[in-house]
């Protein structure tokens, strides 16, 4: 027989929570646990601000809102304003954002969580594959063959796959939400060179 309270008991716990994968379960698990250093389970803004800077971000200290960066982000997200987010938030908030349409959610966590899902091994870079299959479920197809086109070859000069660190990752997907593709690789080149 299963009580009222009980329907739910025979879910799995990323059913429970809305995700439709399971490897988006685990992904989100290993994202979060890495994100916790205090192992309390929830993020915090000085949580938050670490973990940027181990990704080489230098979060603005103050914002037109102010506060910083940090605790603008964290504030976006914080459904309850207790200043934290905790797991059940932070599986909420990658679930809205994977499925907005409009535009609307705010994306400066997503980005954030989605990099990480990809840096898997924490190392500070993720794949050109890996930012492909991001651009493709966020952006479509065309985006991302357009994006192919423009920005990657398959290999470096040198032979080398190419890496992303999580500033151009920001670079790329934030020029690709304001509407404003980012330039071809040759062209940020010419550009960092003068």
């Amino acid at each position: 027989v299963v009580m009222p309270d009980d329907e739910n008991h025979h879910l799995d716990e990323w059913e429970r929570l809305g995700l439709d994968k399971r490897i988006d379960y685990e992904n989100l698990k290993r994202v979060f646990e890495r994100l916790d250093l205090k192992k309390d389970g929830r993020i915090d803004i000085e949580e938050l601000e670490s973990q940027y800077l181990t990704l080489g971000y230098k979060p603005r200290k103050m914002t037109e809102y102010g506060c910083s960066e940090v605790e603008d982000v964290i504030w976006e997200v914080d459904e309850d304003g207790n200043g934290w987010i905790d797991w059940e938030n932070f599986v909420q908030i990658y679930i809205r954002c994977q499925k907005d349409k409009t535009g609307k959610e705010p994306t400066r966590f997503y980005n954030l969580i989605e990099f990480m899902i990809c840096d898997k091994d924490g190392g500070g870079t993720m794949s050109e594959d890996e930012c492909m299959e991001i651009m493709y479920h966020r952006f479509g197809k065309e985006v991302m063959k357009d994006m192919t086109d423009k920005l990657f070859t398959r290999q470096s000069i040198d032979g080398q796959a190419i890496e992303f660190d999580y500033s151009q990752f920001l670079i790329l997907v934030e020029g690709l939400l304001s509407g404003n593709a980012p330039k071809s690789r040759s062209q940020n080149t010419a550009a960092n060179r003068k």
